[in-house]
């Protein structure tokens, strides 16, 4: 019997360490197989995840070994947990950070998402979204929300000409600089605790510089505490969350269909901490793991996102 339990140990032990990190784009593994973190030194589509948990930095804009950056397959690169630092060239229109909590530094150039969600990112400091390519200029990008990234304190955006919103709530960075390149064709409402300091430039909103390509002032903004996209209204009013309070599952009502998808659900506690993402079956979404209390529901589509307490019993 004692052989046998040993025997167990050892075999899950060995399951354990053997668990891999499939990565199917090959400049990716080059990449890791170069710097040293891919312990079995080849190009074979998979690295041990204990390997992807060594990484820090994965900088494929200035330390591409090939002086290729390009990467058109980011799969694999939410196992990289402890990774602090992004730079990717990648045309990805959906990329997920759902793991990536000690992110602190984002550089995405030549991407073309439709959304951006930093709801995950509670360490982030740092975004560029470099969009060069010209010849598709509009994007889907309408808010970006870091009111669950207090240090966040450096933005820079290229052709989002569809942004709306920037959400800087709950910051607590001694300094924050946006840089808007070709920015928004409509005002940009950028949210904040206190409008009306921030209006009037009284700290600690002093140490906010927001500027048009860098150099000129860009006037094209206001200060709020409420935000609300253009269809930010219609999205509040054709969904319904039930029942409210709960205790077991929660449903996701959608009175119409007519031009907007229901892409995914955040569930965030009452201080804003990332629970957990809902991609599916929004019809029976299980609660009952959750402890009593009141959870904020992001519900996130293709026109906007609305949010609702939901008070679980």
């Amino acid at each position: 019997m004692k052989k046998l339990i040993l025997t167990l140990i050892i075999f899950v032990s060995f399951l354990t360490k053997a668990q891999i990190t499939l990565i199917p784009d090959q400049n990716f593994e080059n990449y890791l197989v170069h710097w040293g973190f891919d312990s079995d030194g080849l190009i074979n589509g998979q690295i041990l995840t204990s390997d992807a948990l060594t990484v820090t930095e994965l900088d494929f804009i200035n330390k591409s070994p090939n002086n290729f950056p390009y990467v058109g397959n980011l799969d694999g690169f939410n196992d990289f947990t402890n990774l602090e630092i992004l730079k990717v060239i990648n045309d990805a229109t959906n990329i997920s950070f759902s793991n990536l909590s000690n992110l602190k530094k984002i550089y995405l150039d030549n991407c073309d998402l439709n959304s951006f969600d930093a709801t995950p990112l509670s360490s982030l400091e740092e975004l560029e979204l470099d969009n060069t390519t010209l010849d598709v200029p509009a994007r889907e990008i309408r808010e970006l929300d870091f009111s669950n990234s207090p240090k966040f304190n450096y933005l820079f955006v290229r052709e989002l000409r569809n942004l709306e919103r920037i959400s800087l709530r709950n910051n607590q960075a001694s300094a924050v600089s946006i840089i808007l390149h070709a920015g928004s064709d409509y005002n940009i409402c950028i949210e904040v605790d206190n409008p009306l300091d921030a209006t009037n430039n009284l700290p600690p909103y002093d140490n906010w510089s927001i500027t048009w390509d860098g150099v000129h002032d860009y006037t094209n903004f206001y200060f709020s505490d409420v935000c609300t996209l253009k269809t930010e209204k219609f999205v509040n009013e054709i969904f319904k969350i039930y029942p409210n309070p709960a205790t077991e599952y929660v449903s996701i009502e959608q009175k119409t269909t007519d031009g907007v998808t229901l892409q995914s659900v955040q569930i965030l506690d009452s201080s804003g901490k990332w629970i957990k993402s809902i991609k599916n079956n929004f019809n029976q979404i299980d609660v009952s793991n959750l402890s009593k209390g009141m959870y904020l529901f992001v519900i996130q589509t293709d026109k906007g996102n609305k949010t609702e307490k939901v008070v679980i019993k």
